[in-house]
């Protein structure tokens, strides 16, 4: 298994410093069998986990990196012998997972595998005791399974409130988003320890200035390519279009066919046009509008809907869905607009979201490292950068344009479109 350090980003080097905050701590010593090696192990990783924690090219400390592995390598024998016979220990099958973790960081043989092993057995053993997760996720996150540590990390943290979680969690935790490049979590995460009043461990200055680095501002005076702030992905046969900038995510139908997707000077649109479906005269395809900007000064959220809406008589609807708390939901009519397939009825929906504390948090997701080519020493990257949200109070208009003739087939698309959108 390839240490995810072998893997580093340009910029990363600092975060192998030693930590001030102990993962030992989370370990019970009291629970653990009351035997002298396995006493004297704990001790010895009380002494020895500023050294061994994370994985390091330089070695800049006290003790010779050939004794730490060796004094790890004995201590994970002692412990893996007082596992057979206390196989159902949850703080020794930790202790022995955690010494197993920081001895695959100084490359002694085997250790990976019985940390996984001890950790899977603690998992299955009391499942609603997250610190063998948290263990797994931190050696995952320091391996080639990067995105599997940096999920599981965001599994635990879905589960709990985060005040329950120990402050050498989000230590492990802000390790590993740094290095998945979840920027946005990286900064929640330091925030949260800035919370918990914990002492500030060596590298996370660097980390929170990574975090900033890989956020670009946003300028309301370009332009952007379509792909520096969208992206898709193939969700079964639907499309997932995510928008950082535009702080939405929605799904598309695969038979839809993308209109235009832009941001421009400010304002973000998406046009997608479905069906086509069988109208009185041939077959018609309706549109689904998307428009995201920063209200002008002064404006209602009725006026935006009145000027982007489009024309018509409206009458208010309720919708399937509200995206938002609370939406603005009007149903038009444009007389003739189709001739012989009918009148044009919209759908137009508005709603408005202040600035959320960490923009683009909910959009974010782990990335694996990129495969090592090979070769000997640490291998170098920089990650993708992220384009930031647009900032302070943003309007959202969703719009429907469809003939009356085709209006049945054309409001289930759209339903589908409002079950489907997530906004910041």
């Amino acid at each position: 298994m390839a240490k995810a350090g072998t893997l580093f980003f340009a910029f990363l080097l600092s975060l192998g410093a030693p930590q001030a905050i102990a993962d030992i701590a989370a370990i019970r010593q009291s629970a653990l069998p009351q035997e002298t090696a396995v006493l004297a192990a704990y001790d010895d990783v009380e002494k020895l986990e500023a050294f061994s924690s994370a994985w390091t090219n330089t070695w800049n400390y006290p003790v010779s990196k050939e004794e730490v592995a060796a004094r790890l390598g004995k201590d994970l024998g002692f412990l893996s012998l007082a596992v057979k016979n206390h196989p159902d220990n949850i703080e020794l099958l930790l202790l022995t997972g955690l010494v197993a973790r920081y001895a695959y960081n100084l490359d002694v043989n085997g250790s990976h595998d019985v940390a996984i092993h001890v950790l899977e057995k603690a998992t299955s053993l009391v499942p609603g005791d997250f610190r063998a997760r948290w263990f797994r996720a931190t050696l995952q996150c320091q391996t080639s399974e990067l995105k599997a540590g940096a999920e599981g990390f965001l599994a635990i943290e879905n589960e709990r409130d985060w005040d329950q979680l120990p402050i050498s969690f989000w230590k492990d935790y802000t390790n590993c988003a740094t290095i998945s490049n979840m920027p946005v979590h990286t900064l929640r995460a330091i925030g949260y320890l800035e919370k918990l009043s914990a002492p500030k461990p060596a590298g996370f200055d660097s980390a929170a200035e990574i975090a900033h680095e890989r956020i670009v501002p946003f300028d309301p005076n370009r332009d952007y390519e379509p792909k520096e702030v969208w992206r898709g992905a193939q969700l079964g046969d639907n499309t997932e279009f995510i928008s950082t900038t535009c702080g939405i995510r929605f799904l598309a139908r695969g038979d839809w066919s993308v209109y235009k997707i832009a941001v421009t000077k400010g304002t973000c649109v998406a046009v997608f046009n479905t069906g086509p479906y069988r109208a009185k005269h041939g077959s018609l395809g309706p549109s689904i509008m998307v428009m995201v900007k920063q209200p002008e000064r002064g404006q209602a959220l009725d006026d935006f809907a009145t000027k982007y809406g489009g024309d018509g008589v409206f009458t208010a609807y309720s919708p399937s869905r509200c995206p938002a708390e609370k939406c603005l939901a009007k149903a038009g009519i444009q007389a003739g607009m189709y001739k012989g397939n009918g009148d044009g009825h919209d759908r137009v929906l508005v709603f408005e979201r202040e600035e959320p504390r960490f923009p683009g948090l909910i959009f974010e997701a782990p990335v694996d490292l990129p495969k090592a080519d090979g070769g000997e020493g640490p291998k170098y990257y920089r990650p993708s950068e992220t384009q930031g949200r647009i900032p302070g109070r943003l309007y959202y208009l969703v719009l429907l344009d469809t003939a009356s003739s085709i209006e049945e087939p054309a409001m289930k698309d759209f339903d589908f479109f409002l079950a489907n959108v997530v906004v910041e």
